[in-house]
């Protein structure tokens, strides 16, 4: 079994741009970035290269320097949870601000600490900018403008000399079972629920709406404790309705929550069963399906219910849910875990539906009989809608190539029809499916088939219909 990558911690005052440092080093924008202090709250972990070496970097919020910020707590707790896994530490300090106070007592922690520190200068564009900070007693500064990159390559090769070995590395990581991002507005309890799931408090947890920002993702055994199986979770931002997103940072928040999405294959949907539900939760759960994840609606909060508003609500939901087929809706209170397990199975159940896959003869059997118990409506009266083979050609979520002559003809009520059928047909409850629907003759046919372009090769003798007329344009 191989051996742990080294993980590598970035701490400091805020908004002296360690998260500027941390999207340098990785190469790409991973971290938000923002022009105020605090704008990175929850640790932020991502496995990347350093020089030749894999590594785990971290990146942290900003240590205690507003003790008006009611936040201040637990960002600290969330350092000091950084710092205990944490094999080299990097402390950032601006060049522009000199030593402060803070930046004193935050050297002083880490030196009693005993651990490998290597302090680097940020901001550092003048000569020599670093010099005053030798008196942190840290050893050699390294100055670097993360902004601009100078200084960075020489500040990596230096980091690379230190960086404890744990020896050979595998270059496979952990497969995981289900890939699920949890989703909702803000202060539903998104954070709790990972938490419970987690069995100790991983993620920041806040009555003040927007505490997470950044998509974080980890990863945590299930089944059994002898068992290889991981569940990766991403605990994505609130989301509040695109019109309210006046400040730029809670813009960017949303975007990673879409591409959170995008690596998930399970989407868990937390309403907050206290509140209605709003436009903006319908609006999340049609994003999730567009993004190709299954989907699964837990209400939380429910101690605040008694039975004939949980009566009321579960009615309202699922007039609301109308348009989104055969979504399994759990319940659960995060805060005492009361349902929460058996969201979790649900939730990876999902990830397995979601990857379904079809053999061809059983799949055209299915669409010849959805059309005999509906046919596609006929275009204005001219020729008629027929679908003529089916094939699938990807999963998560399932996509299904769809031949037949008139492609833009299928109206959006016809293609909500076939979702819905063959949902109930395979027992896909939650799971998006995307049609293709193309004109191409079936690749699959003879050469004599293909001539004979009336002819369905899985259609019964009795079921073949006959070739619609020409259009005569």
């Amino acid at each position: 079994m191989s051996e742990r990558l080294p993980v590598i911690a970035i701490v400091g005052r805020p908004n002296v741009g360690k998260s500027t440092l941390f999207n340098r080093i990785v190469g790409k924008r991973k971290a938000i970035v923002g022009d105020r202090p605090g704008v990175t709250v929850d640790r932020l972990e991502v496995a990347c290269m350093l020089g030749d070496s894999p590594v785990v970097l971290v990146d942290t919020g900003g240590i205690g320097e507003d003790v008006h910020n009611t936040m201040q707590p637990a960002i600290d707790s969330q350092v000091e949870a950084a710092l205990d896994i944490a094999d080299l530490v990097i402390f950032a300090v601006d060049a522009q601000a000199g030593v402060t106070s803070v930046d004193a007592g935050i050297a002083d922690k880490l030196r009693r600490a005993s651990l490998d520190v290597v302090l680097v200068v940020n901001k550092a564009e003048n000569p020599d900018a670093e010099m005053d900070f030798f008196s942190l007693g840290l050893g050699d500064p390294q100055p670097v403008s993360a902004m601009h990159g100078h200084g960075v390559r020489d500040m990596v090769s230096h980091l690379e000399s230190v960086l404890p070995d744990f020896g050979a590395v595998s270059d496979q990581d952990v497969e995981p079972l289900a890939r699920i991002a949890v989703i909702g507005r803000p202060n539903v309890g998104k954070s709790t629920l990972i938490n419970a799931w987690l069995g100790y408090d991983r993620m920041v947890v806040s009555p003040i709406a927007g505490t997470t920002r950044d998509a974080i993702d980890m990863d945590m055994p299930y089944g059994a404790f002898d068992s290889n199986e991981v569940v990766r979770l991403v605990d994505t931002a609130g989301q509040r309705k695109h019109g309210r997103i006046s400040d730029v940072i809670e813009f960017v928040a949303r975007v990673k929550a879409v591409q959170a999405f995008r690596r998930a294959d399970t989407a868990v949907m937390v309403l907050d069963g206290s509140e209605g539900i709003v436009e903006q939760d319908m609006r999340l759960m049609t994003l999730a399906h567009e993004e190709g994840c299954a989907l699964v609606v837990v209400v939380n909060k429910l101690d605040l219910l008694d039975d004939a508003e949980w009566k009321h609500y579960a009615e309202r939901l699922n007039y609301r849910m109308r348009g989104l087929a055969d979504v399994p809706v759990f319940r659960m209170t995060a805060k005492k875990a009361k349902g929460t397990k058996a969201l979790l199975k649900e939730a990876v159940a999902a990830s397995k539906r979601n990857a379904f896959t079809v053999g061809t003869g059983e799949l055209n059997r299915w669409m010849n009989e959805a059309q005999d118990q509906q046919r596609a409506p006929s275009d204005h009266g001219k020729a008629v809608v027929r679908l003529k083979y089916i094939s699938q050609v990807g999963a998560t979520p399932p996509r299904l190539k769809v031949f037949c002559n008139r492609p833009g003809s299928i109206k959006a009520s016809y293609l909500r029809y076939l979702e819905q059928s063959f949902r109930k047909r395979f027992k896909l409850p939650g799971v998006p499916v995307c049609f293709i629907f193309t004109s191409s003759d079936n690749p699959y046919a003879s050469p004599e088939m293909r001539n004979k372009k009336e002819e369905n090769p899985y259609a019964s003798k009795g079921n073949k219909t006959k070739r619609a007329k020409p259009n005569k344009r």
